[in-house]
Formats: C-alpha cells, structure tokens, sequence
C-alpha cells in the first residue's frame, strides 16, 4: 500500500435535496449502494445512489445525534435526544430492535467490522447487543464519565471508548477482565484505530493529541493546538514509513502528522489553513491520501496527499456539517446546516488510485 499516490479529482454533482432541519449525521452503507442522513428534526432518510429517498417510520421530532450501518448492509440503527435506539432492517422495512432509555440523550453509537453487532453509550453506561440474535452481549461501566465516543478495532476483538481520563479498551473475549486505559490529560472526545489497528488516536479536551501504538507504550502527545480536538481521521493507505497519516481538526484548522521511518522516530506535523470558520468534519479517501474537509464556512476542502490544497468548493452557503466518503471512494455526500444533502460523483480518472 505505500505506493498508492493521490491523483488531483475532479467531482461531480449527482444529485442535491433538502430535509427540514440541521442535517446531524451522514453515512455510507458498506455496500456502497445506499446512504443514510439524519437531521436535528429527528428525520432518518436512506438515499440510492440516484437520490431516491426513503424516510423512515417512529421518528421522534427530537434530533437524531449518530447513525451507521451494519457491516452486511442488513441494518440501520440511529441513536438521539429521544433516549432511545432504532434498529432498521432494511430488508423486512420494520424496525426490528428498540431500547428506550427515558430522558436520557444519546450521541455515541459504533457498529462492529464484521459482525450484526453494535455499541452505544448511555451516560457512563455501555451496552452491547447482537441485532440478529436479539441479545444483550454486555453492559459496561466507563465510571469515571459519559461515553463521549467509541470505535472498534478493524478485527473486531476490541472497542474503544473515550471519556474522563482516557480512552478504555475492552477485550471482546472477556467482557469482565478490567478495561487498558490510555490515559489522556483531561478527557478524551474521539476515539480511532487506524486501518491496520496498529495505532489507536484520541482527540482530547485539553488541546492536545494522543497516538498510542498497541502494545507499545507510551503513547506520543501531541500539543500545541489552539482549541480543544474535536475529530482525527486516517489514512486507509500506510506511507512509505509504514505508518498512515493521521489527521487532527481543531477549531478552523487541520493537522496532518506522519510518522519518520526510524524504529524510535517520532511524528512530524504540518497545519493546513483554508477554512475561514470551524472545521466540522473531515476524512481521508478511501485507498488514497486525498483528505477532505468540511467547514461552518460552507466550504469543503480537498487536500492533495493530506498536505496541499487541491481544490475548494462553496458547497452551502450556511456551513457545512458533515461528510462521507463512499467504501469505492468514487463518491461524496455532505449534508449542510440549512438541511441541504448533497452527492458528488469523483472522475473515474481521479479516484486517488496510482
């Protein structure tokens, strides 16, 4: 993988609507084949790829803060200021699993890389249940906090949560053994394993950046950044040095760090400016290093090799909330937050493959 190189892209608008409300939340089905979006009016939609909208039946009013797909494409789940999870099957059209709990708001929910199985946060509690089998799996306690975020490691035998104090690592093999914890300064916002699980990166409260190396401690801290870390993305590809790029949004900037190729090397870092307001999302290409990123300026970005601005689109002119690439990499939804969905198609010439 460390000879993939990222060609410029060119992209194409495919279709464009617009829902009620603040659109919270996008994401791909694994497949490919569909999309979902979520908006602060509690609207669920599934989208084709031509932009044939489905809405979703119980939609509650109150704003839908997380949603994503099964590894299979089977299921949708959705989780929001109604305290409650919604589990879609997709192809019976019912929801088939609901777990209410009362007032309080969720805002965390990961699914597992391979199996029907998911993750969310209620308060300090997490639960983990088998759709298919309609079976609790576990309910653990983070204690020293809320669940703020949480992402399994790409070969399923682990689940990150980040919160107070760190980020808890689980074994899935043993629900009960005592949790690893990376400790962090303060409190960790966001959690995520690189492609090849070897890192684990937590975005932190206070200002900082920790990348922990599994089984290899300690972990690096980054510093330096002018406001809290909000969200970290990486690289599907690893560079030459065999380690991905890792990528850092902080109020309206980006931060790209590449590992040297020294044993004991550490990472090296370069900012990337552009974006005139806070940058609300951004993620890597898949199979390529080509980033992109989305700002309350209404702009989103796209940054050549993670370091130079390819080009810049006026995709809404309220700001831009949130961003997806699709598994091919040959597509990008964004949503917008006036309510604005919109889908652009990347040249054949220009999916970031060398």
């Amino acid at each position: 993988m460390s000879g993939v190189k990222t060609a410029k892209i060119q992209l194409t608008p495919q279709w464009q609507q617009t829902l009620s409300d603040y659109v919270t939340a996008v994401a791909w089905a694994p497949g490919g084949s569909w999309s979902a979006v979520a908006t602060a009016a509690g609207e669920v939609m599934l989208f084709s790829l031509e932009g044939e909208a489905t809405s979703l039946p119980d939609q509650s009013g109150q704003a839908i803060n997380r949603l994503g797909f099964a590894a299979a494409s089977e299921y949708c789940a959705w989780v929001g200021q109604a305290g409650e999870l919604l589990v879609w099957d997709i192809r019976a059209a019912e929801v088939c699993l609901r777990q209410s709990h009362g007032s309080a708001w969720i805002d965390t929910l990961a699914w597992h890389p391979t199996l029907p199985v998911l993750a969310y946060g209620v308060g300090s509690i997490l639960y983990v249940w088998d759709v298919k089998e309609q079976q609790a799996i576990a309910e653990l306690d983070f204690a020293a906090s809320s669940v703020l975020h949480l992402d399994w490691h790409p070969t399923g035998d682990r689940l990150a949560a980040s919160g107070h104090g760190g980020v808890k690592v689980w074994q899935t093999d043993d629900w009960q053994a005592q949790p690893t914890l990376i400790a962090v300064p303060g409190a960790s916002l966001f959690c995520a394993w690189s492609a090849d699980g070897r890192y684990l990166g937590s975005g932190n409260l206070d200002r900082t950046l920790t990348v922990a190396e599994w089984d290899s401690p300690p972990p690096w801290l980054m510093q330096g950044f002018p406001g809290k870390v909000r969200q970290l993305a990486w690289s599907t590809p690893n560079r030459a040095t065999g380690s991905p790029l890792v990528a850092a949004a902080c109020v309206e900037g980006i931060t790209v760090w590449e590992r040297g190729d020294k044993p004991k090397a550490g990472w090296q870092s370069q900012v990337l400016q552009h974006h005139q307001e806070r940058v609300n999302a951004i993620a890597f290409q898949p199979d390529s290093f080509m980033l992109a990123s989305a700002g309350q300026d209404g702009r989103i970005a796209l940054w050549r090799e993670g370091r130079k601005l390819d080009q810049s689109l006026k995709a809404f002119p309220s700001g831009v909330s949130c961003l997806a690439w699709s598994p091919a990499g040959d597509r990008l939804l964004a949503g917008g937050n006036a309510g604005e969905i919109k889908q652009w198609q990347v040249a054949p010439r220009a999916q970031g493959f060398g």
